[in-house]
């Protein structure tokens, strides 16, 4: 037995060859994945010398509105009863902020404090008419009483306007002057776009008592 065994000639086993669709698939994700590299590369190169684009007119963005209308001053202004008001004289006249702050005082206007002029200026004008961004609305409705008086807008955080009454000085205007001229049209703007687009004042309609005359020592 042992013999036989030993003179059986052995054949080697032979090996499994790769099936060729499976060779033509490796080549095919070869040919793909090299194409997918040079694809990119390409794009960078391009990508890297094309010029930005410009933007175009709907990206572009709109001017702001600015609306301009049409407003009767006595609509929008405060009422003289809701007007504080502090009275100065910068002139050598002797009474003359006190006299001023009289006819104020019967017109509904709430005086505050009645002397000199706390600035010592010497105003050649009709008036300065002093006001802070509170109080802008009160200081336009000033302004009617004293035509050709000059609006100065400072830094103060209140809602009173100083009247420093000038040379040029002679009497208020008369009350149906003014009536005349609040009712009349005017134009204003409003809206983002205005150059200088502030609120409109609002009409405020409650009052309050008016205060008494105070003149300092030195009022003249």
């Amino acid at each position: 037995m042992s013999y036989r065994e030993s003179s059986i000639t052995r054949r080697p086993t032979p090996r499994r060859r790769t099936p060729i669709w499976r060779l033509l698939i490796f080549i095919l994700v070869g040919i793909v994945v090299l194409f997918a590299i040079g694809f990119g590369v390409s794009l960078i190169f391009r990508g890297s010398g094309t010029p930005q684009a410009e933007p175009s007119q709907s990206s572009i963005a709109e001017p702001l509105p600015c609306e301009t209308t049409m407003v009767n001053p006595a609509e929008v202004l405060p009422i003289s009863s809701k007007v504080k008001v502090s009275v100065y004289n910068s002139t050598n006249k002797i009474g003359l902020a006190g006299d001023t702050a009289k006819v104020l005082k019967a017109r509904g206007f709430i005086i505050q404090e009645v002397g000199n002029d706390p600035m010592s200026k010497n105003v050649q004008g009709v008036a300065e008419i002093r006001y802070g961004p509170k109080g802008a609305s009160r200081a336009q409705l000033l302004a009617f009483h004293f035509p050709g008086a000059v609006l100065v807008q400072d830094n103060r955080s209140g809602k009173i306007v100083d009247v420093a009454v000038g040379a040029a000085f002679n009497e208020l205007e008369g009350e149906a002057q003014i009536a005349a001229a609040m009712a009349s049209p005017s134009a204003s703007t409003s809206g983002p776009g205005c150059a200088s687009a502030e609120p409109a004042p609002t009409q405020e309609a409650a009052s309050e008592p008016p205060s008494e005359i105070s003149p300092s020592p030195s009022a003249s």
